[in-house]
């Protein structure tokens, strides 16, 4: 602002000395006194060069730059670059070159809108087992203030293209060959950056930039090779496939062992509780002899009144010893004679 009003006061001081010469002028012309003309001249020019000389010892560093100043006697460059603000300096003697230190980005890429170069500018590189990657990669990175002389003597407006171009596509690839393909393809790719970074920060930051970021997207890979992952996905998979039928089948199998070992337990104990139970049996039939035959007769109807056996069939009864017990009467067996 200061600057722009001290450039209106120069013109101010150039309008009025351009009325005086008009007076002087007209007062020629009419054969007057062009005194006042004079005077008027004279004052516009000292106006216009007192503040011209003023304006052009005033430098305004605006936020987000930077200011080198250069003398022309000594033929060196300040000590230190002009932060923001108002800076005054010796016209003639000290010129000044003003550099952005905001966030520059520099874009190689595949496709032929995105990049600064127009086409196909991605980064091609052997990895380290010989595959061939395409990728696009973004610096940003931003003029260092305090090193902004540096830049000024050895870059000055070429370091884009001087310097910032060519680092960025030949550490990518150096990069690229440091790594087997299967480390970019996996996805995580946080080491493939942090290769790129390093290298870059390490030669441009002595120059006088700052590294802020660098991003990589758009990884391409050969078509053979492509193919030969999916290939070997589609095997992996075949060989999942097989080794979870397998399980299956072994988990099948096993179940049906342990089906048959609860089967074998089941008759295993079964048999156990049937031999009990003939042991019980047998205790309780040789303390008691008429037992099997009295549970066999109170099995029999409340209607039953007579039983017929023939008296020489002792497997099931011993009429004597039933006769003896009371409550059953045997029935003589006829004779022929009878």
């Amino acid at each position: 602002m200061i600057i722009l009003i001290l450039n209106v006061l120069s013109i101010a001081g150039l309008a009025i000395a351009g009325f005086g010469v008009f007076m002087i002028a007209q007062a020629v012309s009419r054969g007057d006194n062009a005194r006042l003309g004079v005077m008027l001249t004279a004052i516009g020019v000292v106006i216009a060069v007192i503040f011209f000389v003023l304006g052009s010892g005033v430098i305004e560093i605006q936020p987000q730059e930077v200011g080198v100043v250069f003398n022309v006697l000594s033929g060196e460059l300040s000590d230190a670059p002009l932060d923001p603000g108002l800076h005054i300096i010796i016209p003639g003697i000290q010129e000044v070159t003003i550099y952005s230190t905001a966030q520059q980005e520099y874009t190689v890429s595949g496709v032929p809108t995105e990049g600064a170069v127009r086409g196909d500018d991605a980064v091609v590189a052997l990895t380290k087992d010989g595959q061939e990657v395409s990728l696009d990669v973004t610096m940003i990175f931003s003029i260092d203030p305090a090193k902004a002389n540096i830049v000024h003597r050895r870059w000055q407006d070429r370091y884009v293209n001087g310097l910032i171009r060519p680092t960025l596509r030949s550490e990518t690839r150096a990069a690229l060959t440091k790594f087997r393909v299967e480390e970019i393809y996996s996805g995580d790719r946080t080491l493939l950056v942090n290769e790129i970074e390093n290298s870059i920060r390490s030669l441009i930051e002595p120059e006088g930039f700052q590294l802020t970021n660098i991003l990589v997207r758009n990884i391409r890979f050969s078509s053979e090779y492509v193919a030969s992952i999916e290939r070997k996905q589609v095997a992996q998979q075949e060989a999942l496939e097989a080794e979870f039928r397998v399980e299956q089948k072994r988990q099948e199998a096993e179940q049906a062992r342990e089906l048959a070992r609860g089967q074998a337990d089941a008759a295993r104990i079964r048999a156990e509780g049937e031999a009990e139970a003939l042991r019980l049996i047998n205790e309780q039939l040789a303390q008691n002899p008429l037992l099997l035959q009295w549970r066999y007769i109170e099995q029999l109807g409340d209607d039953v009144r007579i039983i017929i056996i023939p008296s020489n069939s002792p497997f099931l009864f011993d009429l004597e010893a039933l006769a003896a017990a009371g409550g059953i009467a045997p029935i003589p067996t006829p004779t022929p004679e009878q």
